[in-house]
């Protein structure tokens, strides 16, 4: 049954997973801070990296009233897990990561009442339902790299179903994500910035006047394909992002939307904060994971950049509420 479980699953494979987090995160840990916190902090103003981080994760926390079981799916080094226990009251967070390094560090922190496992959420089988449910930047890796919308929202729809059998009555899910832009990720990639920025009057007025002849825009969205694939075959092969209305869609009927915002500079602050610190250490990722290796990383995360600062990817943090 198990065998046939894994060969329906369309996610990310372990392969890619272990390629993502074990091979390239020996390097690009070594810019994440102490807290090794691989997603998008939340910024505010005078805040460095660390500290954004740490709003970030007092923010999940607490947006799911963290106490008694909680489940961190795609759990990483173990930041929110540690974080749920030592100052939001969590009694026991189990957390789930498919990179066997990432799942070997956390237990070998010894922190009480946490407990890391390499699994896969597909294949997921909880002892005893949870009080709230974690899931930061980790639905990117739930539908492979499938272009077709209905497969994705399929699949996002089957972890939904799968969070809320997991979940006591009115058990609460806090979901991150980096997704496309909300006209998905078609046009995300080939339209001009001005074009894009009309649910965020702040950036329109940045680009107004900054129009491109249509050899140049078809040039730019040729350019940006051409990055997407290099990002998708170096760095995160096997994961698409979702839009906001593609989660939405997938939790309806199953869970309440109590909360979501979307914040527009997080990933951009975030990047920019990464970058530098991966640039002061490219010497010593050329001798972890090659001199190639790190060319490929922080060229993708560039790209990102610039993606985030044109807002054709953006951030997005949604509280779902059991129905």
């Amino acid at each position: 049954m198990r065998n046939a479980r894994r060969r329906s699953y369309k996610g990310t494979s372990t392969k890619a997973i272990v390629r993502q987090y074990d091979f390239l995160g020996s390097f690009y840990s070594l810019a994440l801070g102490p807290e090794l916190v691989y997603s998008y902090a939340m910024w505010e103003d005078g805040d460095t990296l660390e500290s954004a981080q740490l709003r970030k994760l007092d923010y999940h926390a607490e947006a799911v009233n963290a106490a008694g079981r909680v489940l961190d799916i795609g759990c990483g080094w173990g930041s929110l897990m540690r974080r749920l226990v030592e100052n939001h009251h969590a009694e026991h967070v189990v957390g789930i990561t498919m990179s066997p390094s990432q799942a070997a560090w956390v237990r070998g922190q010894n922190w009480p009442g946490c407990e890391a496992r390499v699994e896969n959420w597909y294949d997921h089988r909880p002892d005893a339902r949870y009080d709230a449910i974690t899931a930061i930047e980790a639905i990117e890796h739930f539908a492979g790299n499938t272009m077709w919308r209905a497969k994705r929202v399929a699949r996002y729809r089957e972890f939904f179903e799968r969070c809320h059998s997991w979940l006591r009555p009115a058990g609460r899910l806090s979901i991150q994500a980096n997704t496309w832009h909300d006209r998905g990720w078609l046009a995300a990639l080939l339209l001009p910035p001005q074009k894009l920025a009309a649910q965020d009057p702040g950036h329109a007025r940045a680009h107004r006047g900054h129009r491109h002849s249509l050899p140049q825009a078809a040039r730019i969205g040729a350019g940006n394909i051409r990055e997407g694939l290099h990002a998708s075959r170096k760095v995160f092969p096997e994961m698409f992002l979702p839009t906001r209305a593609e989660i939405t869609e997938a939790s309806q009927g199953l869970f309440t939307l109590v909360q979501a915002r979307r914040d527009p500079d997080d990933g951009a602050y975030t990047i920019q904060a990464w970058l530098e610190r991966l640039e002061a250490k490219r010497t010593r990722g050329a001798e972890l994971i090659g001199a190639q290796a790190v060319s490929d990383l922080i060229r993708e995360q560039r790209t990102a950049l610039r993606f985030h600062r044109e807002r054709r990817i953006g951030v997005v943090r949604m509280v779902f509420e059991k129905a």
